[in-house]
């Protein structure tokens, strides 16, 4: 009997999940934050934690909205992020699998088509194969695109050769034309990120190939979707969450977080008044401004406050419409760039029936509030919003580096999201969650 307790014990004390009564906060409902109470509530089944959201729903920039088609069908679209493929998107499907598991998620494959076009003429400048099949384009074009991908391929598997290097500074040494440069290559660039040119320039070429050249050159050219929507899933997560006893708190956004001598305090808005809840530690998943400004008046953060607020952001405005006066009708792409004669990018839309036939007639724009205005007042506009990213630069990155070595002098906080591990993605917020749960694990 006593050899018998003794295994028992022996096996308790060995099992990966871990039992304490710590009180954790969660900031932030969206990938980062969902991904990092679902792991700790993995890692320490017995920990009180409780996640904060300001939004009515969960998701963040994974915003999945619900229109109707010109056919009248409803279908779900998603504003922010929207696909995925596998490799780099490798730690999110497998967070997706352990929660909700991939065979009740439906997906769709599209292939990844491109057209750059000049606003004021008909003509594009170059226009990729739709099917495997050649659109009057001159080959010279086409194979100095897929030239250009094997040199972004390049640097996404050797980044550290890359990692202090611009765009511009990595555009500059590539053997084409100036005139190749400045009409197709930044265009494209700018268009991936969903910003313009100037920025596009001054961003790290590590992370911003990362967007597109995960694939070998000679790889097939498709992406996948969900067609629930990637804010959609996220909702199911937790739903999921909230039945394995982690409290969830929408529509309750911080205000603040101040340390106490024991741990922290939360200051929340709930129902129209402030609420504290004292709790031992704290996993802020929300963009480094917003981090800034939850920390700012409490010295104890001091240099990472610093730190958080050199960040530079900027602004992405996103329009789902239905207005064909942003794509090119007679040769369809996914992805439509148009430039100005400065080679500026004044918009680039992704048509959405190219990924399947139910989404017919919906589009999906980064352009400006005049822009916007014209769609609306055609009674074309089915939503829009606007979304606030890290234009990483290297700098950026360097920046990152800092505020990680203060984070790790701050007893009970873990600062994560996608920014924190560069580029931006729902994989990349996955990835950020697992490192709070490891500095849980070391403060405890």
């Amino acid at each position: 009997m006593k050899l018998t307790r003794l295994f028992f014990l022996a096996v308790f004390l060995c099992t990966s999940v871990t039992y304490s009564q710590n009180k954790i906060a969660v900031i932030g409902g969206g990938i980062a934050g969902v991904s990092a109470a679902h792991y700790l509530h993995e890692y320490d089944a017995g920990a009180h934690i409780t996640l904060f959201e300001k939004e009515a729903i969960l998701g963040g920039n994974a915003q999945t909205v619900e229109v109707t088609t010109t056919s009248g069908k409803k279908c779900m679209i998603d504003i922010g992020p929207q696909y995925f493929t596998e490799g780099p998107w490798d730690d999110y499907l497998a967070f997706l699998e352990q929660t909700i598991g991939m065979n009740t998620i439906r997906t769709e494959s599209m292939a990844g088509t491109l057209l750059v076009q000049r606003e004021a003429e008909n003509i594009p400048l170059i226009v990729t194969p739709l099917n495997g099949k050649f659109r009057g384009e001159k080959l010279g074009k086409l194979l100095k695109l897929k030239k250009f991908n094997t040199a972004a391929y390049k640097v996404y598997k050797n980044p550290e050769q890359w990692k202090a290097i611009s765009v511009q500074q990595w555009v500059e040494q590539l053997h084409f034309t100036e005139q190749y440069k400045q009409e197709i290559i930044y265009p494209f660039l700018a268009a991936s990120l969903g910003t313009t040119v100037q920025d596009i320039r001054k961003t790290s070429v590590v992370e911003i190939v990362s967007l597109f050249a995960f694939r070998k050159p000679k790889a097939s050219n498709s992406f996948r979707i969900m067609q629930d929507g990637m804010g959609g899933l996220i909702q199911q997560i937790g739903a999921k969450l909230e039945k394995d006893g982690v409290k969830i708190k929408t529509n309750s956004p911080v205000q603040s977080v101040k340390k106490h001598e024991k741990g922290y305090t939360i200051y929340y808005s709930e129902n129209g008044k402030t609420s504290s809840i004292e709790v031992d530690f704290v996993v802020m998943a929300v963009h480094a401004d917003i981090a800034a400004k939850l920390v700012k008046e409490d010295p104890y953060f001091g240099m990472a406050t610093m730190t958080l607020e050199q960040l530079p952001y900027f602004e992405a405005h996103i329009v789902l419409h239905q207005d064909t006066n942003y794509i090119n009708v007679e040769k369809p792409a996914f992805l439509n760039i148009f430039t100005n004669s400065e080679n500026e990018l004044t918009f680039s839309t992704m048509n959405l029936s190219l990924i399947s036939p139910r989404l017919e007639g919906i589009y999906k724009s980064w352009m400006s509030g005049e822009d916007t205005q014209r769609v609306k007042e055609k009674g074309l506009l089915l939503h829009e919003t606007t979304f606030y990213h890290p234009l990483i630069t290297p700098e950026f990155v360097a920046h990152l580096q800092e505020l990680k070595a203060l984070s790790g002098k701050l007893e009970g906080v873990c600062i994560i999201g996608g920014w924190t591990e560069g580029l931006e993605t729902q994989n990349s917020a996955v990835v950020s969650a697992k490192r709070a749960v490891e500095v849980y694990k070391n403060w405890k």
